[in-house]
């Protein structure tokens, strides 16, 4: 403390320092002796905003959320600190404070979201609703708080990227990281496959059960069509990684997001091609549909496990399966009580009854309901539903500009694709909730509609 040039209070702090780890180091074990290197971590991310959103975001997408997956280990990330929050909030948390002192310091106003913004408002304002509803229902604290955190990822997410992404080179470097994480993901799910290691459907390995990496891999493949037809010259490894992300795609066994493809593929050829040629295109994709549902049909091909799953789309197969049976059954419990509470909904953390009998039960499965729109309003009350169909108007419309104003051709495919994506979304989300409802995936359709609106302002910018 007496050398000289030695500064008192730089000895004081470190001495604190220690001492506060080595106390954590007591009460936590020997993981707390971690923290003098988080603590340099997390200060060297609030001098670089933009790579605290990038890693928040990757982390989200790369990480699932199921111990049985080739990323398991990572699983960690969801779980509560001591505190309370996850690690991947806690990262949040700090993004956030990141990209506030990066707008303080420079004297630059926060910039909003452009059309998302007054949705995301709403979002905010219907969130507060359905809380207010659950504690006069009854709902603990802990449920409440559990349900809003998941939709504090919609709100905050596009926020972040339209703050840290604001000019074509930077918009540039955020399409080049999502077509990477989507490569990324479907090789370590192919990996896997390979591997026998991930979840099985119908005795066989699935590279993603989890809609993230599904809908990425999705919006990637959109994206290299709408490239090529749009002349944009995409670069070369991801010509030779598309095939990789159709491979990860089909051995996914969801069949929401089969469709949901489809569709976004015809709609890319449809709105990117020449008029000329759109007839063609569409009776070419008719003819294809047919060819494919006949093979699907035959009984030399009826032991492939990938057949059997397209064959499972068919009226009378989704009688016969429980679990496609029991979207049925819970579908008019769930209208039953939108019926019965049509305003207010049942709130946060609110249950719904089984009025008709259900064939099969799942854990937790009363809290929650496969069509998204119904999701919003039966938790959120009318505010929610009209939140959710408002973020959805917002970012089609805002891809849609994208599309048909950008100068640049990547921009202008990224839009097409992102259009193209939204509205496979939409249909994807009619036999499964994932938006508000799955962080990971409510993280991922928040950079999508942050990185719409800065594609947005710079498309519709003067000269």
């Amino acid at each position: 403390m007496r050398a000289p040039g030695l500064p008192r209070a730089a000895v004081a702090s470190a001495a604190a320092a220690v001492a506060l780890v080595g106390a954590a180091a007591l009460r936590y074990g020997p993981a707390a002796l971690a923290l003098p290197l988080a603590a340099a971590a997390a200060l060297a991310l609030l001098q670089r905003p933009r790579l605290a959103v990038a890693l928040v975001v990757s982390l989200m997408v790369l990480s699932e959320g199921r111990s049985d997956d080739l990323l398991g280990f990572a699983n960690g990330l969801y779980d509560p600190l001591p505190l309370g929050p996850t690690p991947a909030e806690a990262l949040l948390a700090l993004a956030v404070l990141a990209v506030l002192l990066h707008r303080l310091s420079a004297e630059r106003p926060l910039r909003l979201v452009g059309p998302l913004t007054a949705p995301l408002a709403l979002v905010v304002l219907a969130t507060a609703a359905g809380a207010v509803t659950g504690h006069f229902a009854g709902v603990g604290s802990a449920d409440l708080i559990f349900a809003a955190r998941q939709l504090a990822w919609l709100v905050l997410v596009p926020l972040l990227v339209v703050n840290v992404v604001e000019t074509e080179h930077e918009v540039h470097v955020a399409l080049a990281l999502a077509a990477v994480l989507a490569v990324l993901k479907a090789t370590l799910g192919l990996a896997g496959v390979a591997a026998g290691v991930g979840l099985e459907v119908e005795g066989s390995t699935i590279t993603y059960y989890e809609p993230t990496a599904n809908w990425l891999v999705l919006l990637a493949i959109l994206g290299v069509l709408a490239a090529l037809l749009l002349r944009a010259r995409p670069p070369v490894w991801l010509l030779v990684g598309s095939p990789l992300l159709v491979l990860s795609l089909a051995l996914s066994f969801r069949r929401s997001f089969w469709i949901g493809a489809a569709l976004g593929v015809l709609l890319v050829i449809l709105l990117g091609s020449r008029p000329a040629g759109r007839r063609i295109v569409v009776i070419a994709a008719m003819l294809l549909g047919l060819a494919v549902w006949l093979l699907a049909l035959q009984p030399l091909q009826a032991e492939a496990p990938i057949v059997k799953r397209a064959q499972s789309l068919e009226p009378t197969k989704v009688e016969q399966n429980a679990q496609d049976r029991y979207r049925i059954d819970e579908l008019q419990n769930v209208t039953a009580e939108l019926r019965d509470h049509p305003i207010t909904g049942l709130g946060l953390g609110g249950q719904w009854v089984a009025r008709h009998p259900l064939g099969v039960e799942h854990e937790n499965g009363r809290n929650y309901t496969h069509v998204v729109a119904f999701w919003w309003w039966l938790k959120l009350g009318i505010l929610g539903l009209l939140a959710y169909l408002a973020v959805m108007a917002s970012c089609l419309a805002m891809s849609w500009q994208v599309w048909r104003r950008s100068a640049d051709p990547v921009l202008s495919a990224a839009g097409l694709a992102l259009l193209c994506g939204l509205l496979a979304l939409l249909v994807v989300e009619t036999v499964g909730s994932f938006t508000g409802v799955d962080p990971r995936f409510t993280a991922l359709v928040g950079a999508a509609g942050g990185l719409l609106a800065a594609m947005r302002r710079l498309a519709l910018r003067p000269g």
